[in-house]
């Protein structure tokens, strides 16, 4: 048959197959009427955005928690952003707060000499001492809080909260600590942007280790021979500024330039491998700051900051667990901590931990000396400062369709605050905060946590920072009137 006549023959089977489709669907499908549903109904909105790289997962029977175990109300009150104002006498009734300053909502704050009743220092002091100072301008630095972290803190959309809280509270310090170069795509600032160019290679504690060990106060480092990398803020500007750099034999140059205007080149050479720093001044600030390499380089990182005012480092690194900050050289950790001078070093981890340990495992027994070994540094390089272990939030799996609470949450948690108190620093249960066993299932379905039950949704992230930004504050307030 000719090309010309052979569309006559396939209409007839389009047309039969069309008929036989609408047939179909009208007996299978509820009849004519069911079948025009399917394309007049509104379809309901896409769930919103997760803070945070998130995985697939089959339609979710929600494992419901009791009504009562939805997140309690921040301590301090639902402050409005920007005012720079909270209140102790906000609490709500019913919050647990000791008068011993040991507990305010989910806080616990351990006494370091002493009893309860009369303690002379507990475990929070030097971070409220140093908002203290801060208010009555007398700090001389801003106020600095580190975050440690996995992936739930290095996407930034939790840190990012609470950096924009404590600076409506206390003054803009600039975006503080960054990576010059991050050590993966989802481990983001939010108060910068960066771009970069040249053979940069990175590593970090749990992604590309390196031999020596030295990955700086942050977890990470990164190498050129000739790179170059340009940060800049979102908004206001910065006016100190720091290069975390490692000092080694034939080590190449840096130079560092502010708004187009060199400001400092830094000779990187050294005997032997050890921390670098060298540090410059920008009178009237700037906003765009450029780095370029010349000759074999390894950055840890550049501080970015103001006078005063507060600063929230994101040191979230993806994939981290317990384990990973093994891969640290101890003392070398140690002194960049020390250089660093955080008034309040945080860590959040053990989203990861829960996907493979069970209650009963060894590692889940031996979870809670790990994690005080870890501590030990951060306690030994900041002796006068505060820690704060803050708990990943419930952990949830699918089984048989529905979303059943991690069993191992409980022993995670416990070992944690156990580690904490050991060891001298405050423990903020996350987990308890948000409701408990359950919790995370209730949270997907209010859209609050993404479909891997990890990582929060924007508006999820937003309620856990305030959550935590105003037990902070109330804890301050209760340290300022004792």
């Amino acid at each position: 048959m000719s090309a010309s006549d052979r569309s006559w023959t396939i209409a007839p089977a389009v047309l039969w197959f069309a008929g036989t489709l609408v047939v179909a669907l009208c007996v299978f499908d509820g009849g004519v009427g069911a079948l025009a549903d399917r394309f007049s109904a509104r379809r309901e909105p896409a769930p919103p955005p997760v803070a945070g790289p998130t995985f697939a997962a089959r339609p979710v029977v929600v494992a419901e928690a009791p009504d009562s175990s939805g997140p309690p109300t921040a301590a301090g009150g639902p402050a409005t952003p920007g005012t720079g104002k909270t209140h102790f006498s906000d609490l709500q009734p019913g919050q647990p707060v000791a008068a011993d300053r040991s507990k305010i909502m989910v806080l616990e704050d351990f006494c370091l000499d002493g009893m309860p009743a009369s303690c002379k220092r507990w475990a929070m002091d030097g971070f409220y001492r140093a908002i203290e100072q801060a208010k009555a301008g007398k700090l001389g630095h801003a106020v600095r809080i580190s975050w440690y972290g996995d992936s739930v803190i290095a996407t930034d959309a939790i840190p990012s909260r609470l950096r924009t809280r404590m600076q409506d509270e206390l003054g803009d310090g600039g975006p503080g600590f960054v990576y010059v170069v991050p050590p993966h795509r989802f481990c983001g600032h939010e108060a910068i942007t960066r771009a970069s160019a040249g053979s940069w290679v990175t590593h970090a504690i749990s992604i590309s280790q390196i031999p020596d060990g030295m990955y700086g106060v942050g977890g990470a480092t990164v190498e050129a021979d000739d790179g170059r990398a340009t940060i800049k803020l979102v908004s206001g500007t910065a006016s100190q500024v720091e290069l975390y750099y490692l000092s080694q034999p034939r080590g190449g140059k840096v130079t560092i330039s502010a708004d187009g205007k060199p400001l400092a080149t830094v000779d990187t050479r050294g005997q032997a491998k050890q921390p670098g720093f060298a540090a410059a001044t920008v009178q009237a600030g700037a906003r765009k700051f450029d780095v370029a390499t010349k000759g074999r380089v390894r950055l840890f990182g550049i501080d970015l900051e103001n006078p005063t005012g507060a600063v929230v480092d994101n040191l979230g690194v993806v994939s981290v667990n317990l384990k990973s900050f093994d891969a640290n050289k101890p003392e070398h950790f140690q002194a960049e901590l020390a250089h660093r001078a955080a008034d309040l070093v945080m860590i959040m981890i053990g989203a990861n931990e829960a996907q493979w340990l069970g209650p009963t495992d060894r590692d889940t027994k031996d979870y809670a000396t790990r994690f005080g070994k870890l501590l030990g540094q951060i306690r030994a390089a900041r002796p006068d400062a505060a820690c704060l272990v803050v708990s990943p939030t419930d952990q949830a799996e699918m089984k048989d369709g529905n979303a059943i609470s991690r069993a191992v949450m409980p022993a995670l948690i416990t070992a944690q605050r156990d580690a904490a108190s050991a060891h001298g620093c405050g423990f903020y249960s996350t987990y308890d905060w948000m409701g408990g066993k359950g919790s995370a299932a209730k949270w997907f379905r209010k859209g609050l946590v993404g479909t891997d039950f990890q990582h929060l949704s924007r508006k999820g992230a937003d309620h856990l920072a305030d959550g935590l930004f105003g037990t902070l504050m109330g804890g301050y307030q209760k340290y300022a009137t004792h």
